[in-house]
Parts: C-alpha cells; structure tokens; sequence
C-alpha cells in the first residue's frame, strides 16, 4: 500500500475460493491530515503552534506577510486555531521540537511514554489532565489527545513561566490586520481592520475607542515579527 496527496490508497487482494473471486480490501489508517496541520510537533506530541508558540506564530506571520493578498482567505482560515476565547502562548526560547523533547523525557522518566500507559496515567488524574515543568522552567498541560497518532496533546498551563493569557477574536483581528496592511504594503488602519473583521472574520465593526487593544496587540506582534510599516 501507498500513499498519494496525504491519502491512503486503497490496496485490493484477489482470491479464489469454491469457484468464486473474492476481493478483500485492506486500508491502512493515517494521521489526520488535519492534526498534522495544526501541530508544530511530530508525533506522538500534539501542541498546536498557532495557538500556543510565539515564535512559530511570528515566524508564520513573517511567510505571510510575502504573500499576495488573494491568499488572506487561507491565513483567516489557519487563525481559526486560535478558537474566539482565552488561550495561553508560550513565548519562552525552546523549539516546538525541544519542549516536545523535554516531555517525552519526562514521560519516559514516568515509565508513562506508551500509549496504554499514558492514557492510564491520564486517566488517574481527577481532572484528566496532568502538569509537568520542563527545563526552561516553564509549566506545561499533558492530555489525551483525540487521536491516535498524536496521543500526547500538550499547551502552556496558565499562569505558566514565558506564557501570557490573550482572547481569541482580538488576536484574530489584530494578525489579520497586520498582515493584509503587509501585503498591500500600507500601514494598518481602522479601514483595514473593520474590513477584516466582517469580510473575513464575521465580526462586527468596531469604532477607533474600542479598538485599542487590539492596535496595541498589532503593534506587539508586528515588532516581534520584525515587520516595519
């Protein structure tokens, strides 16, 4: 069996029995395309790097800036992840790969890596989740993940070292202002951002007053992904 464009094919075994053909048909389950897309990490660990990374975010930030602005549709899409409520961002100087390395050794450490041992050490908890420091310092939620590829499901914990609590629908906002003023090469204004907002998020209109916060965390993330109006 192989696999074409992140589809399985679908691999038939002819046999004959009694005079009649039989056709058996053998598929082998892949990851979900779409819990690929969303992790920074290989698998086992899922940790969903628009959500929860901020260099990954900014660096994604920085690819799409370059893009022309028919493609806006697409980076509204990928900030979907982000969900309309509060999430929490690491915005610490490990690698996706190195935080994912750290709890794997840990979980190892735990005699809790496999499979069936890491969804029994979940299950444990009261709260079916555990906390877990790794060797920034930094605090870090294990869950079990919906799929079984990627069983490990990680995220910053609140109130974590290197993390800060933002909304979702203001940080939608303000990236997909950034980014389309980036690729018209203008400066983010309240034209932009309100057309944004109902052309592409299904938002409302905001007036300038009430869209400080979001100019503000526009501002934050533009520096941080070295992008200059």
């Amino acid at each position: 069996m192989s696999e074409k464009n992140g589809k399985p094919e679908t691999e038939f075994l002819l046999f004959c029995q009694n005079g009649f053909i039989f056709v058996k048909i053998k598929v082998m389950k892949v990851a979900d395309n779409k819990i690929k897309s969303i992790s920074c990490t290989d698998p086992p660990v899922l940790l969903n790097g628009w959500k929860h990374h901020q260099h990954f975010l900014t660096d994604q930030i920085r690819r799409w800036t370059t893009k022309p602005e028919q493609l806006l549709p697409l980076f509204v899409a990928k900030l979907k992840m982000l969900g309309e409520s509060q999430f929490d961002l690491y915005t610490g100087k490990l690698t996706p790969g190195e935080i994912a390395h750290d709890i794997t050794e840990t979980l190892v450490g735990f005699n809790v890596f496999k499979p069936n041992a890491y969804r029994q050490w979940i299950e444990r908890s009261n709260q079916l989740f555990w906390q877990v420091n790794i060797s920034d310092g930094s605090e870090w939620t294990l869950r079990l993940g919906e799929d079984e590829d990627y069983y490990i499901h990680i995220h910053p914990a609140r109130h974590s070292l290197y993390t800060t609590r933002l909304k979702g629908n203001p940080m939608r906002t303000a990236l997909s202002t950034l980014v389309l003023a980036a690729m018209r090469k203008e400066k983010p204004s309240m034209i932009i951002l309100n057309k944004v907002r109902t052309d592409y998020l299904g938002l409302s209109a905001l007036t300038k007053p009430m869209s400080k916060e979001i100019f503000t965390l526009l501002n934050q993330m533009a520096e941080l992904s070295g992008i200059k109006f």
